[in-house]
């Protein structure tokens, strides 16, 4: 049976509203993360670095180029997850404000470069089966969307 496209569209709006309680995840092996989309709208994705590793059936040949994806991964994830959030201080000059605002990005492009690095090296030393997976699973286990949430 046929569910129509209208009741999907109705609904979409309420499912959009859906809120999920921030807490502060850690990059150990049930990393559940929770990231903001927008300031009242968050998005809670499961991917732990230790899913994927168990997904991927690595052999004793590429624990190295594994190591070091992981690695890139958890340094990114400390720098995201630790981040404050960006704000204005009427006492500091607008210029020095948006120029740790562009530090900071810079971190987080430079985190992303070294992951970008490393995946390449590990999907190198991956069979056809294990890219497969690779390309359905890597993703998630990379916080991706928008700011981070705010620390307790």
């Amino acid at each position: 049976m046929r569910t129509p496209l209208w009741i999907f569209i109705l609904l979409l709006p309420a499912l959009g509203q859906a809120q999920i309680t921030l807490s502060k995840p850690s990059t150990g092996t049930t990393a559940t993360r929770i990231m903001a989309v927008e300031p009242t709208q968050t998005v809670r994705f499961v991917g732990s670095l230790d899913d994927l590793q168990e997904r991927l059936r690595l052999t004793h040949a590429q624990q190295p180029a594994w190591a070091q994806y992981r690695a890139s991964v958890e340094a990114y994830s400390t720098l995201f997850f630790g981040e404050l959030p960006q704000s204005a201080y009427a006492a500091e000059p607008a210029p020095r404000q948006v120029e740790r605002l562009a530090q900071r990005l810079q971190r987080r492009a430079d985190a992303v470069q070294e992951i970008e690095r490393s995946s390449k090296a590990l999907y190198a030393v991956l069979s056809g089966p294990q890219q497969k997976t690779a390309d359905q699973h890597l993703m998630a286990s990379i916080p991706v969307f928008g700011n981070p949430p705010a620390s307790n």
